[in-house]
């Protein structure tokens, strides 16, 4: 194949990975985490500042503000939402979820914007896999990215997940250019990617420790033409100047407002900023104060697990992190046909540089986020390593394997893309074959791996089918015979053990039975009428739950 066939298929690949998205976007309602991300962002665009008026607001950063544009620019053309009714009214939607549309229309607009985020994936991991292994090395990661459910669930969402994920990859991307050839041009550029990279999301932190492991994978990976030495100091420079430059850049993302912070300043409710003080408390940082503020409640958070609900898994909760949270979730909701290609991988010396800076940051955050937070909520929190294990499988197209291994693995990519279209919209309740029925989902995970309130539409959907009367929707602590209706999320009690507790064991007893689910995040139970409340007392609630 060659260069240009190889472009080709890759534009065409993610043009219909963003078509997914573009579904995606306008059949499912607002995520739990969207209001509190637009309203960050809002702010920014708006009032010009970056408070964080509650918890829930702790962790948003500044690319948020991104999100906001459409708005600003929709009011400075004049633009009002007349227009959107008329476009909306041309398609299949209903009623209901045209006029959700266009309450919650800025949001809309912003999670357009974060669709752009996963062009810039497919492109990087494209441009960097044909760097390393050619055309069709370079088509199958980005196959493998592109029709990623988890990537294409959160490229949907107004929030920061996709934005990381892209942030991180080119950051990581312009650092392993930059030690391997530390021009100027380079390190100006891997330092504007890092500096971005920090305005995502507080997780991206991780760049600076990376850094350092990249400095001793370019240094031990060296040609024997080289002096160790030699690569060690300039590859220790550029990334001190790459260092500069990012923070150069998070200052700017924060409008330079207070640019230099004394920790002496801040509250450090953490016990990680409180040493920090302790040690450094009179020294200068340059670092904006609204960011050591976010990330100084953002581990006040974890540490006291006061925000983000329990851990759940395999039907279990808890109230520290697990460590096989992460790994058993990537086992449940990556497509196996990825798996299999990563697994069966072949290694080439000749790689060995660029194998293990992907493996750096798929390593670092694997055991940072299973052994150094207890705040393990989503598979989103991982998504940024994926791009680099798609990089890995694209070996799978390597030229010096057999002729068959290479068609096997063409023939699992487009298992891969045939699954993905199947799913669309459900990507942020994708579980794989292993879980057998996705009925059964709630049972492995929770929360913003299956329902993150994105499945209203489907539910009024659901509604307009049933006859008045004959179902609950609000039933959290009061038993209800006859059909209950559930978010899973709040079934498992992620956010209070003490929701639907009767519900749960209910269904242990024998009393209560799944007998369906709808959009895959709303359960639905047929309680017996003997054990609780017959539905002719208690009266039903209306509207989805949640609300």
């Amino acid at each position: 194949m060659s260069r240009a066939h190889a472009r080709r298929w890759a534009s065409a690949v993610v043009g219909l990975g963003s078509l997914l998205i573009g579904i995606t976007i306008f059949r499912t309602s607002l995520t739990d985490d969207e209001p509190y991300s637009y309203a960050f962002g809002h702010r920014i665009v708006f009032d010009g500042n970056f408070v964080r008026p509650g918890p829930f607001e702790a962790s948003k950063l500044p690319v948020l503000a991104l999100a906001a544009l459409p708005e600003r620019i929709g009011n400075w053309l004049g633009l009002d939402r007349r227009l959107a009714e008329r476009a909306l009214s041309l398609t299949a939607l209903h009623t209901r979820e045209r006029s959700y549309i266009v309450d919650n229309l800025p949001v809309y607009g912003g999670r357009l914007v974060t669709a752009l985020f996963y062009l810039g994936i497919g492109v990087l991991v494209f441009a960097w896999g044909l760097e390393v292994y050619g055309p069709s090395g370079a088509l199958g990661a980005t196959l493998l990215i592109a029709f990623l459910p988890t990537l294409l669930g959160h490229a949907a969402a107004a929030t920061t997940d996709a934005a990381a994920t892209f942030a991180v990859l080119a950051a990581v991307y312009a650092l392993a250019r930059g030690l391997l050839d530390p021009t100027i041009e380079r390190i100006l550029l891997a330092g504007l990617a890092c500096g971005f990279a920090l305005l995502t999301k507080y997780s991206a932190a991780a760049l600076a420790p990376l850094a350092l492991i990249m400095v001793g994978i370019r240094t031990l990976t060296a040609e024997p033409i080289e002096s160790k030495i030699r690569v060690a100091q300039a590859a220790l420079s550029a990334v001190v100047l790459t260092g500069l430059v990012a923070t150069v850049v998070l200052s700017a993302g924060f409008a330079f407002q207070h640019p230099l912070t004394n920790l002496n300043e801040l509250a450090c409710a953490s016990r990680v900023m409180q040493a920090l003080r302790g040690w450094i408390g009179g020294v200068a940082l340059p670092l904006p104060y609204e960011y050591l503020t976010g990330l100084d409640q953002v581990l006040q958070q974890d540490q006291d697990r006061t925000a983000g609900g329990a851990v759940y898994l395999l039907g279990t909760l808890s109230e520290h992190g697990l460590p096989s949270f992460y790994l058993i979730a990537t086992a449940l909701k990556t497509p196996l046909p990825f798996l299999l290609l990563v697994l069966a991988r072949p290694w080439r010396w000749h790689r060995r540089y660029t194998d293990l800076v992907w493996l750096a940051p798929i390593a670092w955050f694997a055991i940072e986020m299973s052994y150094g937070l207890n705040s393990q909520v989503g598979l989103r929190y991982l998504l940024p390593v994926f791009p680099f294990t798609a990089l890995l499988a694209g070996a799978a197209w390597d030229h010096g394997r057999p002729r068959r291994w290479r068609q096997l693995a063409t023939a699992l990519g487009v298992l891969a893309v045939i699954e993905a279209a199947w799913n669309c919209p459900h990507y942020l309740s994708y579980f794989n074959q292993l879980i057998g029925s996705r009925v059964n989902a709630y049972r492995y995970l929770a929360d913003s791996n299956l329902d993150w309130d994105q499945a209203r539409f489907e539910l009024w959907r659901w509604e307009e089918r049933q006859q008045p009367g004959t179902y609950f929707l609000d039933a959290r602590y009061e038993p209800r015979a006859g059909l209950v209706v559930v978010r899973a999320s709040e079934l498992v009690g992620v956010y209070d053990v003490a929701t639907y507790r009767w519900l749960r064991e209910a269904n242990a007893h024998g009393t209560a039975h799944l007998i369906d689910s709808v959009g895959d995040a709303f359960l639905v139970f047929a309680v017996d009428p003997k054990v609780v409340l017959p539905a002719t007392e208690a009266g039903q609630k209306s509207g989805p739950p949640g609300e």
